[in-house]
Parts: C-alpha cells; sequence; structure tokens
C-alpha cells in the first residue's frame, strides 16, 4: 500500500469519526414541529405526511424573508418555509468538529430541515422539508453565501445534491432597467455594463 492510499485512508477515518460525533449532537429527524429557532417561518405541512411536498426558503438576511413571506400570501404557507440567514454561514471544510457542532446556523439548519450530519439518504421522505431553496442577492456576497451552503450539503449530505430537484435557486435581478413599457431585467452586473455600453450609458433609461 502507497504513502498516498495509507494518508487518504486515514483521512477518511477521521472524516467518518467527525461525522459520527456531528451526528449526535444534531438535531436532525422528522418532526412535526420546530422550536426554539428565532426567525423561522415554518411551513404548515413541514414535518407532516406531506413534507416531501414542503420547500425551505433560504434567505440572504430579514429584508429578503420580508420578501419571501410576502409571496407566502400568494403561494400560500402549507407547503413553503422561510429562515433568513445571518450573513456568511461556516465554512464547513476548515471548520473543525467543535466549531461546527457549536454553529446555531447550522444546527438551525439540520434541525429545520430534519437533517442528521452526515447521514447518506435515499429519499427526501425522511425530512421535514423535501426541497431546499437558496434566495440571496445576485452581488458577490450572494454568490458567495449560495456557494458556502452548497458546500454544506456537498460536505455532510453529498447524497441529496444527486437527488433532482432537492437544491434550487430562486434567481432575482441585479439590475432593471425601463424607459416608457419598455424593460430590460440583468442578472449579473457583468451583463447590465454590456448593455450600458451598446446603450449611451443607459442614458434616458430609469436604472434600477
Amino acid at each position: 500500500m502507497s504513502k498516498t492510499e495509507v494518508v487518504d485512508q486515514i483521512l477518511a477515518w477521521a472524516k467518518a469519526k467527525a461525522h459520527t460525533q456531528l451526528s449526535k449532537a444534531t438535531k436532525g429527524g422528522k418532526k412535526a414541529r420546530v422550536s426554539g429557532i428565532p426567525k423561522l417561518d415554518d411551513a404548515n405541512e413541514a414535518g407532516g405526511r406531506n413534507s416531501a411536498k414542503c420547500t425551505l426558503i433560504l434567505t440572504e438576511g430579514d429584508s429578503a424573508k420580508a420578501l419571501a413571506v410576502s409571496g407566502l400570501g400568494v403561494v400560500g404557507r402549507d407547503y413553503y418555509g422561510v429562515f433568513p440567514l445571518r450573513g456568511k454561514l461556516l465554512n464547513v471544510r476548515e471548520a473543525s468538529s467543535k466549531q461546527i457542532k457549536d454553529n446555531a446556523e447550522v444546527q438551525a439548519i439540520c434541525a429545520i430541515m430534519g437533517l442528521q450530519f452526515g447521514k447518506e439518504y435515499t429519499d427526501v421522505k425522511q425530512l421535514r422539508y423535501g426541497r431546499l431553496m437558496i434566495m440571496t442577492d445576485q452581488d458577490q456576497d450572494g454568490s458567495h453565501i449560495k456557494g458556502l451552503l452548497i458546500n454544506l450539503i456537498q460536505f455532510a449530505w453529498p447524497s441529496l445534491l444527486r437527488m433532482p430537484g432537492f437544491l434550487i435557486e430562486f434567481v432575482t435581478p441585479i439590475v432593471k432597467c425601463t424607459k416608457g413599457k419598455k424593460e430590460h431585467a440583468f442578472f449579473t452586473l457583468p451583463e447590465y455594463e454590456m448593455w450600458a455600453e451598446e446603450h449611451n450609458g443607459g442614458k434616458g433609461w430609469k436604472i434600477k
């Protein structure tokens, strides 16, 4: 056996041991109700027999949560829950087991979703929510938060990423330009800047 294989086996063992410790510390499991999580707007059907149809929307801060909650007035609260993230999520790949265990936000996501750290899932029926939606701004900070969320899921529950439709994104425009009845929405700044160059810097357009 080569040194590389030995190192790989040691790292795999250490990761498995860390996941075992964390799985005991996380508040996973399919429960009809979760308590003690500030600012959570739980879906009515989360944790029930229709939990697989439920979507948890993770937003970037309270203002985005307010937007998402206002949308629930249209789609209803039965199958949609909302939870605001407080800034950037912990980078679990560079964190110790204790840091992950003590991180309130990671623990809250586990409890709300019904996830047990490091568990291999074959379907979403064991979870409180069958789908996770990321709702962040389309800027650099928003992209970073989105990346850290994907990083968390890939690190702790890679099996979920193999399930079509489990992880989705609510995409919002970063710039809107209007002139009379004309409207252009741009989802990245380079896209908007290219348009502005071709339209005299957007002169004569209302840019928001």
